[in-house]
């Protein structure tokens, strides 16, 4: 489940409008005639001249014709290179030609020769949000609060910017601020919901995105992110009527569709999902967490190769998907294709070099390979990302007994039980690690503790017979191979092997 999320695209939502002012009428004059004019130095303080360029650059703005009109602000700042008002629209033009960097440089100038420039900051910040430079950005939201007074819109936008830097008490304090300025702001209670769904206050949330709701009831987003907390929930029903009602208001809004089909899933009623997901790629092809949650719900079905191609797809929409690179990596280890498992979880791990349960997955695939020591290597990785990882433990323990090297695999098997005490098969291993050590009395404990949470691990009576074999009672081997005989196990080339081994004792 994917919350839907803020992007500071937004902020662009709340800025007035700036008009642009032109400095006279419209001239007809060539622009390659001004440009001209320009080359004389002579002609460098000529007011004249710098009006003609003033109008002939609002001319270009005014018909969309940014490369030129950034070209005569240009030539304008350097006849008047203390222009407040062209540094400012050229900042403005860069900006919408994607060139978010220099239009820094130009509001910084603009804010430069006047310090009180207000929309300049607004602008500025805008554009380090823009570049992902949240901590830049909000000293300028500070500026454009200190300078403008209380601005609901300027509360959410800093309010924004401490989400995306998961500021999240900062966040909610400046959506508190601006619904106190605006009750009827229905974006600030949504953009206060997200920042409670972080904190994992789901119910608090819920009341955000219902009071958004109320100030909006065609709030169609409010809906779905209402129905994503109560997902967190696990009030999977509850979640599914949101979606219900955000698909009434939009029959295309495919977020709600993908996440109504996450909701189904939970429900297990996989049929459901599948159809819900196809619906989301349907509506906007291009979104990866469709596919990767198709892919899944396949997964759950066992589906494995439908489950790899959705898996793919998602790739191809994203190519760092680390996840579907993970699951996709399972998925082949399920049809023992384990060297694609091994590609595919070597990629998650340069991309995520620190995920542990990545390293443990391709370690499964090396020792299906019969690759131990890679296993080895991939196993002691994990652990020293996580030590409490118990079943990293217990399965570089289990590959350590593939080695024969019995003791490393006790000690490893050992802190396995301890991190979990239900760890079954780790007693199991341990059991035999430590017969194998001749440590027949210590291994009975092992195994004793496996029927303690397994009463129906039948294997376990072959190995406690052997163990008391090993400690010479008679009474227990009997007793045990009666449990086997009781279970319809035949025991017969047991009963020989214990022969053998009475033989060695």
């Amino acid at each position: 489940m994917k919350l839907s999320s803020i992007t500071l695209i937004k902020i662009l939502i709340s800025i007035s409008c700036v008009i642009f002012i032109g400095c006279g009428e419209s001239s007809d004059a060539s622009q390659e005639n001004i440009y001209e004019y320009v080359e004389e130095e002579s002609n460098l303080d000529d007011p004249a001249m710098i009006n003609r360029l003033t109008i002939s650059a609002q001319n270009f703005i005014d018909q969309g014709d940014l490369d030129n009109a950034v070209e005569v602000l240009s030539r304008l700042i350097v006849m008047s290179p203390d222009n407040i008002d062209a540094y400012y629209k050229r900042a403005n033009v860069k900006r919408k030609l994607g060139l978010l960097e220099e239009s820094i440089g130009d509001y910084s100038r603009a804010i430069d020769l006047d310090p009180g420039f207000v929309d300049a900051y607004l602008r500025r910040g805008v554009s380090h949000a823009n570049l992902g430079r949240f901590n830049d950005a909000i000293p300028d939201f500070d500026k454009v609060i200190e300078l403008g007074g209380p601005d609901a819109a300027m509360y959410r936008n800093r309010g924004l910017a401490y989400y995306e830097l998961d500021m999240w008490h900062d966040a909610i304090e400046d959506f508190n601020y601006a619904i106190d300025i605006d009750p009827q702001l229905a974006v600030a209670f949504n953009d206060r919901g997200l920042a409670h769904v972080k904190l994992g206050q789901y119910n608090k949330a819920i009341e955000d995105f219902e009071m958004a709701i109320s100030a909006d009831p065609n709030f169609v987003i409010a809906y779905d992110n209402k129905g994503n907390a109560w997902q967190a929930l696990a009030n999977f029903y509850f979640a599914i009527d949101d979606y219900d009602i955000a698909l009434e208001l939009d029959p295309s809004y495919a977020p709600s569709y993908n996440n109504r089909g996450n909701a189904y899933r939970g429900l297990n009623d996989y049929e459901s999902a599948l159809a819900d997901y196809s619906k989301a790629i349907q509506m906007a092809p291009r979104n990866a967490s469709s596919y990767f949650n198709r892919g899944v719900t396949y997964g759950l079905m066992e589906q494995w190769e439908k489950a790899i191609d959705d898996y793919s797809l998602a790739i191809i929409q994203d190519p760092i998907y680390a996840d579907a690179y993970y699951n996709r990596g399972g998925a082949h280890g399920n049809l023992a294709n384990y060297d694609e498992a091994i590609k595919d979880l070597s990629t998650v791990l340069i991309l995520q070099p620190m995920r542990s349960e990545a390293l443990h997955s391709r370690s499964l695939a090396h020792i299906n390979l019969g690759d131990i020591q890679s296993a080895i290597n991939d196993l002691t990785d994990a652990i020293l990302i996580d030590p409490n990882m118990a079943i990293a433990y217990g399965d570089r323990g289990a590959a350590f007994m593939r080695i024969k090297d019995y003791e490393k695999a006790v000690s490893d098997l050992g802190k396995a039980v301890n991190l979990d005490e239900t760890y079954i098969s780790a007693y199991l291993n341990r059991g035999i690690s430590l017969f194998q050590l001749t440590q027949y009395s210590s291994a009975v404990e092992d195994y004793d503790q496996v029927l303690m949470l397994d009463s129906e691990r039948v294997d376990v009576f072959a190995h406690l017979a052997r163990a008391y074999t090993m400690l010479g009672i008679e009474e227990k081997v009997n007793e045990n191979l009666q449990k086997l005989i009781d279970k319809d196990v035949d025991i017969s080339e047991l009963s020989n092997e214990l022969i053998e081994l009475s033989q060695t004792r």
